[in-house]
């Protein structure tokens, strides 16, 4: 499954913007997973090539969200639980990691 150009466009500003609310780089987010802040910025301008390290950094960012009391954007293509969806692996994704 594919996201079109304007679902990819409100995907990549819904990461950067909920990023914002939480004050959080790509950087902070790498450090978290052990990764770079550029494997991170691939994630989330959707170029990783892994249909579930966005749903991974969504679920990172809802986290920090609850923790803080932050209210999110919502995502309007990453929504519901991804184990509703045939195409991902929901048990990758519950792992929570990202090389």
């Amino acid at each position: 499954m594919s996201l079109n150009s304007e679902q990819r466009a409100a995907t990549i500003r819904e990461f950067q913007e909920n990023m914002s609310r939480l004050g959080l780089t790509a950087e902070r987010i790498g450090k978290d997973f052990g990764v770079s802040g550029s494997r991170v910025e691939q994630i989330i301008t959707l170029k990783s090539g892994v249909l579930e390290y966005p749903w991974i950094i969504r679920a990172y960012l809802l986290s920090k969200a609850a923790a803080q009391g932050v209210e999110l954007t919502p995502f309007t293509a990453l929504r519901g639980n991804p184990h509703d969806y045939w195409f991902l692996d929901g048990d990758f994704i519950d792992r929570g990691e990202i090389d």
